[in-house]
């Protein structure tokens, strides 16, 4: 089952990244503008301390992939809404979030980010890749992963 994880998030990225279909998508457009605003609604959700306002945003079989979680990936949405509530509660902050480049393909987006965070007084700057999801008219966070 394990493997299969690893599979599909790679496939994923490989799709969203590789794809012909694949365009970007630019900052003026309405669908830039939505995924402001997802990006907007994580930050402050993540700053609000309670991991459950994440939920919404992520797919169930969502699998986050950060040198921050134990064997390296939390996979399905129970596990890395755990993994986020403990960093929140070990003072976690996000300061800033902003997109460097997005990309989309009918029902399936990247988005490449640039972070800032604040975790116990210490100010940290790192990378997200993101591949979303569309389903029933909403974006959905399937993998996210974080360098620091």
């Amino acid at each position: 089952m394990k493997m299969k994880g690893y599979f599909i998030s790679a496939m994923l990225i490989c799709f969203t990244l590789l794809t012909d279909a694949q365009t970007q998508v630019s900052r003026n457009s309405k669908l830039f503008s939505e995924f402001l605003l997802n990006m907007g609604k994580w930050q402050d959700a993540y700053n609000g301390g309670d991991a459950q306002n994440l939920i919404p945003l992520y797919a169930e079989d969502a699998v986050y992939s950060s040198s921050h979680v134990n064997g390296l990936e939390a996979i399905g949405r129970d596990k890395l809404i755990a993994n986020f509530q403990t960093g929140m509660s070990m003072g976690g902050y996000i300061d800033e979030i902003e997109i460097l480049s997005a990309n989309s393909s009918g029902d399936i987006a990247s988005l490449y980010c640039r972070y800032k965070a604040t975790n116990s007084g210490n100010t940290v700057s790192g990378r997200n890749l993101i591949v979303l999801r569309k389903v029933k008219r909403q974006w959905l966070i399937v993998y996210h992963m974080t360098v620091v």
